[in-house]
């Protein structure tokens, strides 16, 4: 296939056009909105956020349904989320042990990020559970917001459209202030804090129990579990069935060549009767060995028929090196597999990066065919000598590891009836990858949002504990300065302190329209502006501005507000306290990074 039919293919797949256009969607949007510049903000091409009050009643209808038994769930997910900090500490504090004593390919910790430590195919499969994930997670912090009276201040939608793949999620903003206030207990503030962990516990515990019985699911549907053909190889690249297999074979049973018993059915569900227990000699039915010669059962999905066709049984070596091709006459060696690793030619001087160019002594020649995959299609081969660039030989021994078709083969699940065979046996392996990264991200997130850092739900569960645990003492008053930049529709400037004494005094900074002229300052009278209680919780912390209408002022003016509070005097030991938790947090979970790369090199993710 040449590339414009390659691009062709691609630009008119259907996920693609319904990709584009979403993006065109947005575009409409953005022109249509433009005069609410943050009504809507785009992340082209990943992520579009259009912020609404629509779902403000959604939220309200279904916080309303049940309030009582609400409370009670969003109260067990308090302890549940808890539990998740205390695992997370723990988990993190003894892999970084693990990393430091025994580092091991399983205690990596490697981030997701695209292009570098997954491939950009792999991440368009994370698109759909992300946005799952993450809806769910804000709505429930939306509802637990609702059931305590926290005022939603605004909803939106986000919507994803890359590639082949479209999606679309929510998002919940809470009124934050409102929420820190006095008017509101502790246990409020704990419940909305680990309502979106506690229900991303629930997805990942649920995602995990319908892979464990994903074959019963969709048994109404689909049969056994078998593999579909992708890929022929050639000799060259060492293959032994080219001509004999065809790209879309489907393989569902296998039997000896001429030996007049019964097809051995393949299916993966069931135990030691996948396609790989067979060829590795692990079912009890059928054992091959290297030269023979099977005939297959092959399901051919576009003509939905039966057919059978023979293959050839070639050897499978372990040379314990792993490599590839740098240019048409050469190779480089990018592992050698120690002994824990099960390596066989550890002890024979090779070296990571190793240039080689024989191979027995005949010259490495890719396009004419004379590569290593082709010398390990040869039968009873005992060793093999390759020649460095710089002429020296290296003698390998090359051990029997069983028998090999020589195709690249893709999972399949055999339609039982016509629902199953509109979706085709390609889409329970799709929807098993997305359930599994479900529960995969699902978990990973509940783990780390429940961490006491500072941009983590775990750290507000964790402050609202220390607070309860050293309790408040307000005796002193102090004075502070707050600045806001004006705005021309805004009257209500809401201060950072809550317990408010009074005001001393507020500036209005003229912002200039030149860098030239000098900024003024405006001292304004008290008739002009005043304190109120905006949040309700009994203590006056907002400013409200009564301005003449005559007056006015640039939006690059700055309001500073002088005012006297009451300061609580056990702060600084709950911000030391907290700052203590969140750098033996911090240096745990970087130590886990760093470590990973350091010791085990970069770790991608595959499935």
């Amino acid at each position: 296939m040449g590339i414009t039919e390659l691009f062709l293919d691609f630009i008119l797949n259907p996920w693609f056009l319904l990709s584009l256009s979403f993006w065109i969607i947005i575009l409409v949007l953005v022109y249509a909105l433009r005069k609410r510049k943050e009504a809507i903000t785009v992340f082209f091409p990943f992520i579009a956020l259009l912020k609404t009050k629509k779902l403000n009643n959604f939220i309200r209808r279904i916080s309303k349904k049940r309030p009582k038994a609400w409370r009670i769930f969003w109260t067990i997910g308090i302890f549940v989320s808890f539990a998740f900090t205390i695992f997370a500490m723990f988990f993190f504090f003894i892999n970084l042990i693990n990393l430091i004593v025994n580092p091991r390919i399983e205690n990596a910790v490697t981030p997701l990020i695209p292009g570098v430590t997954i491939g950009l195919p792999i991440f368009a499969y994370l698109i759909i559970p992300l946005l799952f994930i993450m809806t769910t997670h804000e709505l429930a912090h939306g509802i637990s917001a609702e059931i305590d009276g926290v005022n939603v201040k605004s909803t939106g939608i986000l919507g994803a459209g890359l590639f082949y793949l479209i999606g679309v999620g929510a998002f919940v903003e809470v009124d934050e202030r409102a929420l820190n206030s006095s008017k509101f207990n502790r246990n409020t503030r704990l419940r909305i804090a680990s309502a979106g962990t506690f229900v991303n516990a629930i997805t990942a515990a649920v995602a995990f129990i319908i892979l464990l019985n994903f074959s019963f699911l969709i048994s109404p549907f689909y049969g056994a579990e078998v593999f579909q053909v992708e890929t022929v190889l050639t000799e060259e690249e060492g293959g032994f069935n080219e001509g004999a297999l065809s790209k879309g074979d489907v393989i569902t049973a296998v039997k000896k060549k001429g030996s007049g018993e019964d097809f051995v059915k393949i299916d993966g569900n069931k135990y030691k009767s996948s396609f790989s227990h067979i060829l590795n000699n692990e079912s009890r039915k059928i054992k091959v060995s290297v030269g023979d010669k099977l005939t297959l059962k092959i399901y051919r999905p576009r003509i939905d028929k039966y057919i059978e066709k023979d293959i050839t049984l070639g050897p499978r070596y372990k040379i314990g090196i792993l490599y590839n091709y740098i240019s048409n006459s050469k190779l480089q060696i990018t592992h050698i597999f120690s002994y824990e690793e099960g390596g066989n030619n550890f002890r024979r001087g090779l070296e990571k990066d190793l240039i080689i160019t024989k191979i027995n002594g005949s010259y490495i020649n890719v396009e004419k065919g004379k590569t290593l995959e082709k010398f390990l299609t040869h039968f009873n081969l005992t060793d093999i000598k390759l020649t460095s660039e710089s002429g020296k030989n290296y003698y390998l021994d090359v051990d029997d590891d069983g028998v090999l078709i020589g195709i690249i083969s893709k999972y399949y699940w055999m339609p039982k009836n016509a629902i199953g065979k509109l979706f085709g046996g390609e889409f329970p392996d799709f929807l098993v990858r997305e359930i599994l990264w479900l529960w995969i991200i699902a978990f990973s997130i509940t783990l780390f949002n429940m961490l006491p850092l500072p941009v983590f739900d775990g750290f507000r569960v964790v402050k609202e504990l220390v607070n309860w645990g050293v309790g408040e003492e307000y005796k002193t008053k102090k004075k502070k300065k707050d600045k806001f930049p004006f705005k021309t529709e805004q009257t209500d400037y809401a201060l950072s302190e809550y317990r408010v004494e009074n005001i001393d005094s507020i500036k209005i900074i003229m912002g200039s329209q030149s860098s030239i002229t000098e900024r003024s300052e405006i001292l304004l009278s008290d008739n002009n502006y005043k304190l109120i209680d905006d949040i309700g919780d009994g203590y006056k912390s907002t400013v409200s501005f009564e301005l003449p209408k005559q007056t006015k002022l640039n939006e690059n003016s700055t309001i500073e507000v002088s005012y006297e509070y009451w300061y609580d005097e056990k702060k600084k030991l709950k911000k030391t306290i907290l700052y203590i938790i969140s750098l033996f947090t911090l240096f745990i979970v970087v130590g886990n990074f760093l470590l990973s790369y350091i010791q085990l090199g970069a770790v991608t993710f595959w499935i």
